[in-house]
């Protein structure tokens, strides 16, 4: 009984056409992280939050990085500098529950709401230049995981106040990205837990990351074979380009018309 209704509820999911759109977005989003370190959720979970509801779409795209962008960034542990690291880690791990709390609770509408409009508003932090200009200080870093532990588990956005926070540092571009993929492949891990004890990995949301899954982790390996032979500057152009579509589109006043 329990298997044809699992069989049952997989079968609508593959007819529908929302899922082979988000299939195709979920590689663009693959694609930005290989190369930057950051940007597959801010393209990604816009759209999933628009054409699933929020409680489902940020789910499932923690459960695709789960087992695709996290060995990935694990490799790079030796190229990142842990001591700037860790206490943002751990600021993330302590709020990340705080987080899936506002997920789990908050009107779905009113989060697809704030989902949008706070990632636009962080797009333009980053194009605007602005960088925290000062050294990594622990203090600070702990400061900035717990605002991520909280974005990232309520909306999936942590991206913009991490990296802007990191980009302002004197490291080289390949310790930047490196940090910036160790810090979301264990940072992924509270996150993960903290869903999987609110039940948020349903059948639905595995279903969908078991076919978003092996694209992203082809987005994650094209986009770091890019990072090694590419313009930085025109690649971060287009991935800007790609999250505010994306962040318009996800919109309440806009989304309808996806469905």
């Amino acid at each position: 009984m329990i298997e044809s209704a699992s069989i049952a509820a997989l079968g609508d999911v593959l007819t529908q056409g929302r899922t082979w759109f988000l299939v195709a977005v979920v590689l663009i989003a693959g694609l930005v992280r290989g190369f930057s370190g950051f940007g597959g959720a801010l393209i990604f979970i816009p759209m999933a939050s628009a054409l699933l509801g929020p409680r489902l779409g940020v789910p499932v795209f923690y459960l695709v990085d789960l087992c695709t962008a996290m060995p990935y960034g694990l490799k790079l542990i030796r190229r990142a500098s842990m001591l700037e690291v860790m206490p943002m880690l751990i600021g993330s791990w302590i709020a990340t529950p705080f987080g899936a709390w506002i997920l789990a609770n908050t009107d779905p509408v009113i989060l697809r709401w704030g989902t949008g409009l706070m990632v636009l508003a962080m797009l333009g932090v980053l194009v605007s230049g602005w960088r925290y200009q000062k050294e990594p200080h622990a203090v600070v870093s702990f400061g900035v995981g717990v605002v991520g532990g909280v974005l990232g588990a309520a909306a999936g956005v942590s991206g913009p106040a991490i990296i802007a926070y990191w980009l302002g540092s004197r490291s080289s571009a390949a310790t930047v990205r490196a940090n910036i993929m160790v810090y979301y492949a264990l940072a992924a891990l509270g996150t993960d837990a903290a869903y999987y004890l609110r039940g948020m990995f349903t059948f639905e949301a595995v279903s969908y990351a078991l076919l978003a899954a092996p694209l992203y982790a082809l987005g994650l390996y094209l986009g770091g074979r890019v990072f090694r032979g590419s313009s930085d500057k025109q690649y971060r152009q287009a991935a800007f380009v790609l999250i505010a579509i994306s962040a318009l589109l996800s919109l309440p006043v806009v989304s309808s018309f996806l469905h």
